[in-house]
């Protein structure tokens, strides 16, 4: 390897690493199932890198009349034309969701806009829409949000920065992100019906205390790549910083809960090690 690109990988390692919490504790203990459980309904083979595991979680949702399908993708850190692209567009293809969101660093440093413009077009249809909020490696990689906002609405998907919107049965919302941004969470459930149900969709999860509240029984995040290299006994290595005690699972405080995705793709350095790229889907049923 070139001694110039292996000095400033290790570089750029060093400063990722200075970004976070070295074996936070919180990465020790054993995730936690949904409230209406979780499975594996799909694992993928190959490296580390691409063995894309396809989970599904139950949540009941008081007030909720109908079923619906979430499909959650987040993290994908996208680059270029490489195996992990691949891997995620065949993954995201054959899901059949009522709604899709994404939350967050869909992209990263270097990204490439042909990659994006795959990526996004391999995206399935769902009947409820296709919704997106910024993570902060969008600020990080050049991605501002108006950028963003016009690159997702090309693909018909919707960016909500602090925001929401009414999709009959429930209340989606969509805050800015906590590490890069500034969430400003008055504004985001402004016109809000607190005597409904809200999924909230926010891509740090350490804001997640600030925003549980009454009507709100379900929050999405992502960010942690569920540590991305666990180590047996250990925990991981590393979690970015606005992570908070969320590394990956589900939480409650209050009357709602947390469901922290893996994500699908990796940062800092290419590995993943009892941590594998997800793919969730959420179901949330009446209450």
């Amino acid at each position: 390897m070139d001694p110039v690109a292996t000095y400033r990988h290790l570089r750029g390692i060093a400063r990722g690493m200075r970004r976070g919490t070295m074996f936070p504790v919180a990465t020790r203990l054993p995730p936690r199932a949904a409230p209406g459980g979780s499975r594996v309904v799909r694992a993928e083979g190959g490296s580390p890198l691409v063995a894309i595991e396809e989970t599904e979680h139950t949540v009941h949702v008081e007030g909720l009349r109908e079923g619906v399908r979430v499909l959650q993708v987040t993290d994908v850190h996208l680059r270029g034309n490489d195996e992990v692209l691949r891997a995620v567009c065949a993954a995201v293809s054959r899901q059949t969701p009522d709604l899709l969101v994404l939350t967050g660093d869909v992209v990263t440093r270097g990204w490439s806009r042909d990659a994006a413009d795959e990526f996004l077009g391999a995206l399935p249809g769902a009947p409820l829409g296709k919704y997106a909020i910024i993570g902060n490696w969008e600020y990080w990689a050049g991605a501002s949000p108006d950028t963003w906002r016009w690159f997702l609405d090309r693909h018909g998907i919707r960016l909500l920065l602090d925001e929401h919107v009414d999709l009959g049965g429930f209340q989606l919302v969509g805050t800015d992100d906590m590490l890069a941004g500034r969430p400003d969470l008055p504004r985001a459930f402004a016109g809000v019906d607190p005597a409904r149900p809200s999924l909230v969709l926010t891509h740090s999860p350490a804001l997640f205390p600030e925003i549980a509240r009454a009507g709100v029984p379900l929050v999405l995040a992502g960010h942690t790549h569920g540590g991305q290299v666990v180590i047996p006994g250990i925990g991981s290595a590393f979690l970015p910083r606005a992570s908070g005690d969320y590394p990956w699972g589900w939480y409650a405080h209050g009357p709602s809960w947390l469901y922290v995705c893996r994500g699908l793709g990796w940062s800092v350095a290419p590995f993943r090690w009892r941590a594998p790229p997800e793919l969730g889907t959420v179901v949330m049923a009446p209450g």
